[in-house]
């Protein structure tokens, strides 16, 4: 069953890959709507990670999120209607930033939870 912990990162995986490369990006309801999406998608994929590969050491997923950022944007030039972009690529890196913010934040919260639960049953 330690499988399905990589479920939700394989699910958010393919919705970035799916929205970073497909023809045509996603229509903007406002300016720079699409930096929100590289944020929030790179935010989400390395939150996932972390808890699908929670041995994998931080720096390891922090460099590989940003490769494949890297990755994506460059791929997105070689599509005919797509463009790579720094101002991506830069939205991309905050997610990667704030993905492993929010899950430091929450195994810690989790820890601590479990070290509660630990003393209360007097194990």
């Amino acid at each position: 069953m330690r499988y399905m912990r990589a479920l939700p990162f394989l699910l958010v995986l393919l919705i970035v890959l799916f929205a970073g490369l497909k023809p045509d990006p996603v229509p903007q309801v406002f300016h720079h709507q699409d930096k929100l999406h590289h944020l929030v998608g790179f935010a989400a994929l390395v939150f996932t990670l972390r808890f699908a590969f929670m041995r994998l050491h931080w720096g390891v997923v922090v460099i590989g999120s940003l490769a494949a950022a890297l990755a994506i944007e460059l791929l997105q030039g070689a599509l005919p209607y797509r463009t790579p972009s720094l101002g991506d690529m830069l939205a991309n890196g905050l997610g990667v930033g704030c993905g492993l913010l929010a899950s430091l934040m929450l195994r810690g919260w989790l820890a601590r939870v479990e070290g509660r639960l630990v003393a209360a049953s007097g194990a």
